[in-house]
């Protein structure tokens, strides 16, 4: 398995690059919002808080993280690995079709629209899946405690997030429940 400052640096990679590629889209796409900047700062630190605390977990307090020198522990660990590059695929896919509607918070913009194209044609929360892939794959590239709480606040905070867009899109978007009832939430059907 990598460990101790070797597997830090790895999930610093992981961090940052997700902080790139989210401030990359925020600025390319806020401008075009009329309701404001897309970020809040609570969710910033939130998120800068949990990362820094999931980097320094492997050199400050290894006790709390699983360490195998099974081949089982690497092979769990390049799962994890391939399941945070896929998670980024589908979150970079998912916000070049959301563009301006992509928000930190729940909200419609006044012209708001339902977006139906590219990954949204296939699960109506793309981007929460992605995160709910990125935490689980953090989770499995690093197994602590610290990893743990995260993947378990990703799937809390994001499931509810969904809840509450669906609830606010359907009363505002006419066409948001039929979206519903056509594209299911956060997997893909096998079947049609």
């Amino acid at each position: 398995m990598i460990t101790g400052s070797s597997l830090s640096a790895l999930l610093a990679v992981v961090v940052i690059a997700f902080f790139i590629m989210d401030f990359y889209f925020m600025l390319r796409y806020d401008r075009d919002r009329l309701s404001g900047k897309g970020w809040s700062w609570d969710y910033t630190l939130l998120v800068v808080g949990l990362g820094l605390a999931v980097v320094l977990q492997p050199i400050f307090f290894p006790a709390i993280g699983l360490v195998t020198g099974q081949d089982w522990g690497l092979a769990l660990q390049m799962i994890g690995m391939a399941l945070i590059l896929l998670s980024f695929a589908i979150h970079i896919w998912s916000r070049l079709h959301l563009q301006k509607f992509y928000a930190e918070r729940v909200e419609v913009q006044s012209d708001h629209k339902v977006i139906e194209t590219g990954p949204y044609g296939l699960v109506r929360h793309p981007l929460v899946t992605s995160f709910f892939m990125l935490g689980t794959g953090v989770f499995l590239l690093a197994p602590a405690l610290t990893t743990l709480a995260a993947m378990a606040y990703v799937y809390w905070d994001f499931s509810r997030a969904a809840r509450q867009e669906e609830e606010l899109l359907s009363k505002t978007l006419p066409s948001y429940q039929d979206y519903m009832i056509r594209v299911p939430k956060f997997l893909p059907r096998l079947k049609k």
